[in-house]
């Protein structure tokens, strides 16, 4: 008898875990509140430019990445990020500066003092934490690396990448991999070396060396293709209101354009929503206080400003993934990526593509900004960083309320209330974001090893019925 399984929410996530599921044989059926499946990742065309509406790429560190792109049929289109968007431009003094990517760059670069990178020297002899409290980022790299390097190397990153603030982020949940190296190495930079050899046996790539990719027509291709494989088993307008256990068994009420409530039965639970959504959920008609407590993750807004212009307009040569922007700079936006130098066809001939990022945690009020007043923000910083001048030719806002969940200090307390609710509830799992990262590669990772945690018990629970 084939195993059921109910996933709710049909971001990358539950498309994920459906997918892996429905390959092994069992029983899927997906559920998204939305017209569409993607959750934030969409790529929209317009005028001869793409936009990325969420993430812009892919990080391959892991073979379940790999593995998921070439069981879609999806090898052929995928495309890597061009050779030069190694380089990452890091703002100092009003002027972008390459972030160093060698030993010998790091002793020559002008973005660090003479006194920064000796201070470096001293990491390797720094005593591991002995987590008498729990450390914010800041707190971790003042202490092994300095204030500098905090304010022009971590603090930009941050803002870029998790829309997030150091001073409020775990360093031992936001940031494992990092935690993990002075706890088990004692220091960083041994780390580095010695955590190489064991990424290797696990044929992983660290996310500074993991090669980039999207798709040819945008990452709305992961998605749309998950979607398709899963054929009829994704039901798109339909809201899942309830959940409640019955015996070894689940039933999953929804409803489906407005109409009258169905109820599903099913052995298994995926909740891959987002989870500050989980608190509209109920389970056996009540409101679950767990479910509330997740309501405290914080989600800051983030708009997202895709602008486009002629390439005479803008003096600076664009040879990379982007530039970020550290906080003590005193600038509105948080950074802008090089989109047309990432990845071919993202923007018309001639012309050039950049998407800015403005709000996130450290800047919250300006992301609901007017999107006029956002654009001329965003043009008054572009033209002393980057040199633009003259109008956009293309202008595209996307504006998320309610952007990146914060790993904070603190984070662990969220990570002990899922694992409680799955063992108080035998058949109910969670998959996303919120879980074990927050890159795109992260949830799939994550949403794959549910899906092996579901099918292994399946396995388990067959051979007992033989023996």
């Amino acid at each position: 008898m084939k195993k059921s399984v109910v996933i709710i929410g049909g971001g990358i996530a539950g498309l994920t875990t459906a997918f892996k599921l429905k390959n092994s044989g069992m029983e899927v059926t997906l559920l998204e509140a939305a017209s569409h499946t993607g959750g934030v990742m969409s790529s929209i065309s317009s005028d001869g430019y793409l936009v990325e509406t969420g993430p812009n790429t892919i990080l391959e560190t892991s073979p379940k990445v790999t593995e998921l792109v070439s069981d879609l049929g999806l090898d052929s289109e995928k495309i890597y990020a061009n050779e030069i968007s190694k380089t990452r431009y890091i703002v100092r003094n009003n002027k972008p500066v390459p972030l160093p990517l060698s030993p010998v760059a790091f002793l020559g670069t002008s973005l660090f003092s003479l006194r920064a990178k000796l201070r470096l020297l001293k990491e390797p002899f720094i005593d591991p934490w002995d987590n008498q409290y729990e450390e914010s980022l800041s707190q971790f790299v003042i202490r092994r690396l300095g204030q500098e390097f905090l304010d022009y190397a971590i603090n930009p990153f941050v803002a870029g990448v998790y829309a997030g603030d150091p001073d409020h982020l775990s360093v031992r949940h936001g940031f494992p991999k990092l935690y993990a190296l002075e706890q088990k190495y004692g220091s960083l930079i041994k780390g580095q070396i010695k955590g190489a050899k064991e990424r290797k046996e696990r044929a992983e790539e660290s996310k500074q060396k993991a090669r980039m990719f999207s798709f040819r027509k945008g990452l709305k291709t992961l998605p749309a293709s998950l979607e398709e494989a899963l054929g009829p088993a994704v039901r798109k307008n339909t809201v899942v209101t309830d959940i409640s256990p019955k015996g070894n068994k689940w039933e999953i009420t929804y409803q489906t354009d407005g109409r009258p409530e169905e109820i599903l039965n099913s052995d298994c639970v995926i909740y891959a929503g987002t989870v500050y959504q989980l608190s509209s959920l109920t389970v056996e008609r009540q409101r679950l206080k767990d479910f509330e407590y997740f309501r405290q993750i914080y989600h800051p807004p983030i708009t997202v400003l895709v602008l486009g212009f002629k390439r005479e307009d803008v003096r600076h040569p664009l040879d990379g993934f982007g530039m970020l922007i550290p906080k003590v700079e005193g600038y509105h936006i948080l950074g802008a990526l090089f989109s047309s130098t990432l990845f071919p066809n993202r923007a018309p001939e001639g012309h050039v593509s950049l998407t800015v990022f403005i709000g996130g945690a450290r800047q919250p009020e300006y992301a609901d900004k007017p999107e006029k007043e956002l654009v001329e923000i965003a043009l008054g910083e572009l033209k002393i960083l980057l040199g633009v001048s003259g109008k956009p030719a293309f202008v595209k806002r996307v504006y998320w309320p309610k952007s990146i969940p914060q790993y904070d200090v603190g984070y662990g307390r969220f990570k002990d209330k899922l694992n409680e609710l799955t063992k108080r509830y035998p058949g109910l799992y969670f998959a996303g974001n919120y879980i074990n990262g927050i890159s795109v590669a992260d949830t799939i990772v994550q949403s794959c090893s549910v899906a092996d945690e579901i099918i292994e018990g399946a396995k388990g629970a067959e051979t007992e019925k033989e023996e």
